[in-house]
């Protein structure tokens, strides 16, 4: 048996991207729904002077009827827009303007809700773009080197002589004196000369001294862990007893095995140079896509609906606020200032306008998402999320997101297609 409902459906275009649905459910359809909530009731209802599952209709009309005919309007009013919704481009949150009472003549209610507009998009093809290509220096490389060594440094004794510097973690034996009484006296204390728990304020003493060498001097104690210390000048007596650095391996065969390079110095050199040639291409291949969009929106003039606009922004809010969470930012304190809201509106704005666009010419191209694109995408959050591919499409399923992933994909393919059939003008950078 079909689960479909039938009804009148009478639509009426208020603007150019927004329309008004008017939807009549019929008097059959309304006494099925509602003799299967009074007969749902009836099995679960328990009140004095009844036996479970005895309880008449009129007793149950009397003392539920009005709720039971809410939930039942609410249902149909779901289930009736969802079958319309289906041959509607939605743009926003649909909006229910009004309703009726449900009763024997059947159901009505009204629903307004912006839609994205029919735009013939044209001259999308053989677009001149012009970007700056970037090159990768031999700088840029040995830079490159160094940071990988850097990853692989380790914490040593420093021997030769040389002077305490900002990042040193320095063995110290300290005296904190405060009014002629001593607040501090460690004989041997380890202090971060960079970033200290307890000690914060000592690395104006400290650098510059070589082992072995002492400095005395008032110093401000900073966001110490100890509450007696913090924010409390002291009289300050300090020598060096042993200093530590971080120190990277030399660059040499057996380092850049270490990191994973194969065949040596060299081949980890050109290794490395590939890499950073790759990302450079895709940089260069990213600021193209920009310029393309930008002069595909520029060239075509069309009303956006607000509902379009406030879907992106909520999405480009949301996106911001996880980079700053996953970038340390407590996500209870995170704000956003007008001039950033502001920013994100105006880019919500253009990328509505380029969704339509794009959504223009993958029905014009025949651009179509198969199974194998959504497979690829789903294998590709999956490897960068560290889930399986199965936890994410569950995910997506849960959340009813695959539309929007099918979405998503559709953009980038016909992006794709429009970069492979422009006209690229790289630049020097």
């Amino acid at each position: 048996m079909s689960n479909e409902l039938a009804y009148d459906l009478h639509v009426e275009e208020l603007s150019t991207s927004r329309r008004r649905f008017t939807l009549t459910v019929g008097s059959d359809a309304v006494k099925s729904e509602l003799d299967r909530a009074f007969l749902q009731l009836k099995n679960d209802a328990r009140l004095p002077g009844f036996r479970p599952g005895k309880v008449p209709r009129n007793v149950l009309e009397t003392r539920f009827g009005r709720q039971v005919r809410a939930e039942v309007g609410a249902r149909l009013v779901d289930r009736a827009w969802r079958q319309v919704s289906r041959d509607v481009p939605v743009a926003g949150q649909p909006l229910l303007e009004s309703q009726d009472e449900i009763g024997a003549a059947g159901f009505s209610f009204t629903i307004a809700v912006d839609v994205k507009p029919e735009v013939a998009a044209s001259g999308y093809r053989g677009i001149a773009v012009s970007y700056k290509s970037r090159t990768v220096s031999d700088d840029a490389v040995e830079a490159a080197i160094q940071r990988k060594l850097q990853s692989k440094a380790k914490l040593t004794e420093v021997t030769d002589g040389r002077a305490v510097e900002a990042g040193d973690f320095v063995l110290t034996s300290l005296k904190l004196e405060a009014d002629g009484a001593v607040v501090v006296e460690e004989p041997g204390t380890l202090v971060n000369t960079r970033a200290d728990r307890f000690y914060p304020g000592l690395e104006s003493l400290l650098i510059g001294l070589s082992v072995g060498g002492s400095a005395s001097g008032s110093v401000a104690i900073g966001a110490s862990q100890l509450a007696h210390l913090k924010g409390k000048s002291f009289e300050a007596t300090v020598t060096v007893i042993a200093v530590q650095a971080y120190q990277a391996p030399a660059l040499d065969d057996d380092s850049a095995r270490d990191l994973g390079y194969e065949g040596g110095v060299d081949a980890m050199r050109g290794a490395i140079r590939m890499e950073l040639e790759t990302d450079a291409q895709e940089a260069d291949r990213t600021d193209a896509r920009v310029a393309l969009l930008q002069k595909l929106v520029d060239a075509h003039s069309f009303d956006v609906p607000d509902g379009l606009v406030d879907e992106q922004y909520q999405a480009l809010v949301e996106e911001m606020r996880v980079r700053r969470a996953y970038a340390g930012q407590d996500a209870r304190s995170i704000r956003f200032s007008d001039a950033e809201l502001a920013d994100l509106r105006n880019r919500a704005r253009f990328a509505a306008r380029a969704a339509i666009l794009l959504a223009s010419i993958a029905k014009q191209e025949g651009l179509l998402v198969t199974d194998a694109d959504l497979d690829k995408k789903i294998a590709e959050i999956s490897q960068m999320r560290g889930q399986t591919v199965a936890a994410i499409r569950g995910y997506l399923e849960r959340e009813k997101a695959m539309p929007v992933l099918r979405d998503r994909i559709q953009e980038e393919k016909t992006l794709e297609w429009l970069l492979d059939n422009a006209e690229l003008q790289p630049s020097a950078e």
